[in-house]
C-alpha cells in the first residue's frame, strides 16, 4: 500500500503516519530558558513526558521523529492541539503553510539540504506550534539546521534568551531561509561549471546533468515559492496577536529573505532551461562541423573522381594513355587540385 493509501476513507482529522520511516527511533527534548535559567530535559517516546507548564520563562519543545502516532496524539493533548493540525503533523508530505487556529498558529516549513556527492535535494518537514510561552516543533528526523541556536540558549546573556519564544521561531524559520540561499549558491555553481564544460565540449552525460538539475530545482521551486505568501501571512494583523511588539521589523525583514529567496529560485530555473537550449544548440552546432568536414572531403574528392572515372572508362582511342608521362602528370593534376581546393577553403576560413 502507498503512503498516500493509508488515508483513504478515513475522517478529516485521523491522525495517520503518511511517511517512510516507520520505525525510527523518537527523541522529545524540553528546553527551559529565560535571561536568567536554562535547562534541557531528553524524554524518549516510550517515557512518561513529564513538562513543567508552570515554568515561568519560555519552553521549547521539539520531536525528533513523527512516525509515532500514539506521541503525537499525547502532545496534542496534553496542549490543546486539534486533530487536523495533528494530522498535518504527521504527513510529511503536507504542503508549505500556516494556520490560525485561535489559541496557537501552526506553521509547516520543508528543510533542504544537498547531498554533497550526489547533489541531490534532500528535503524533511518541520511543524512549528506557538502558543502563549511554548514553542513546539515536529522534525521527521534528528538532521536539523539548529545547534547553533540551542548553544546561544544555554547562554543567559544572548539576546536569543532573553526574548520570548515568539522571537526563537523567527530564528528557527529566517535560519531554514538562509539556508535556501546556501543551497541555491551551490545550484548556482553547478550550473555556472555545467555552463563552461558545454562551451568547450556537450556530451550525454551534460545532458543527464542537466536534468537533474532542473529535478533538484523544480523540488527547490516547489517548497520555496509558497514562502512569500507565508511570510506575508505572519505580518498579519491576527498573526501578529502571537509576537512580541518589536517582532515585526525581523518578520519585514524576513520578508526580505524570503522575497530574494523566491526571485534567486525563479532566476535559477530560468537558467536551466537556457542550459537545455545551450546543449541542443552545441549539439547542433557539433553536428554541423562533422557535415561540414564531411562535405569539404566529398568536394575534395568530387574532382578526383571524376578525373579516375574519366581514364577508367574503356574506349579504344585515348590519346592520354599512350603519354610516356600520362600517369605522372594525371597524378599531379589531382595533388595540385587538392592543394589547390585546400588553400582555398583555408581562405575561406571553412576549417
Amino acid at each position: 500500500m502507498s503512503n498516500s493509501n493509508r488515508k483513504l476513507g478515513l475522517l478529516p482529522g485521523s491522525v495517520v503516519y503518511t511517511g517512510e520511516n516507520p520505525n525510527y527511533n523518537i527523541t522529545v527534548t524540553v528546553i527551559y530558558y529565560s535571561k536568567t535559567f536554562h535547562k534541557r530535559v531528553v524524554f524518549s517516546a516510550d517515557d512518561k513526558i513529564d513538562i513543567d507548564l508552570e515554568f515561568d520563562g519560555n519552553i521549547w519543545i521539539n520531536i525528533d521523529g513523527i512516525n509515532d502516532v500514539g506521541l503525537i496524539k499525547r502532545i496534542g493533548k496534553i496542549f490543546n492541539i486539534d486533530s487536523l493540525s495533528l494530522e498535518d503533523i504527521a504527513n510529511p508530505e503536507q504542503r508549505v503553510k500556516i494556520d490560525d487556529r485561535d489559541s496557537y498558529i501552526h506553521i509547516i516549513l520543508k528543510m533542504l539540504q544537498m547531498e554533497l556527492l550526489t547533489k541531490d535535494v534532500q528535503y524533511e518537514q518541520m511543524s512549528l506550534i506557538i502558543k502563549d510561552n511554548i514553542l513546539i516543533t515536529f522534525q521527521e528526523t534528528p538532521y536539523d539546521l539548529f545547534e547553533s541556536i540551542r548553544s546561544r540558549l544555554e547562554n543567559p546573556r544572548t539576546k536569543l534568551a532573553s526574548k520570548d519564544v515568539s522571537y526563537l521561531a523567527y530564528i528557527l524559520i529566517d535560519t531554514i531561509v538562509d539556508n535556501y540561499l546556501l543551497i541555491l549558491d551551490e545550484v548556482e555553481t553547478e550550473i555556472d561549471d555545467i555552463e563552461n564544460k558545454l562551451v568547450e565540449s556537450a556530451d550525454r552525460e551534460d545532458l543527464e546533468n542537466i536534468l537533474t538539475l532542473k529535478q533538484n530545482i523544480a523540488i527547490l521551486k516547489k517548497f520555496i515559492s509558497p514562502i512569500r505568501e507565508l511570510i506575508s501571512k505572519l505580518q498579519t494583523r491576527s498573526m501578529l496577536n502571537y509576537f512580541h511588539e518589536d517582532m515585526k521589523y525581523y518578520l519585514g525583514d524576513l520578508n526580505d529573505h524570503g522575497i530574494i529567496v523566491f526571485d534567486t529560485v525563479d532566476m535559477l530555473n530560468n537558467r536551466a532551461t537556457e542550459l537545455i537550449q545551450l546543449y541542443h544548440s552545441m549539439i547542433s552546432n557539433t553536428m554541423n562541423e562533422v557535415m561540414k568536414i564531411l562535405a569539404i572531403i566529398s568536394t575534395v574528392f568530387m574532382p578526383l573522381s571524376f578525373i579516375v572515372g574519366l581514364y577508367g572508362m574503356n574506349f579504344e582511342y585515348m590519346p592520354e594513355l599512350k603519354w610516356h608521362y600520362g600517369y605522372y602528370i594525371t597524378l599531379g593534376l589531382m595533388v595540385g587540385l587538392v592543394i589547390l581546393m585546400i588553400i582555398y577553403f583555408k581562405k575561406k576560413k571553412w576549417f
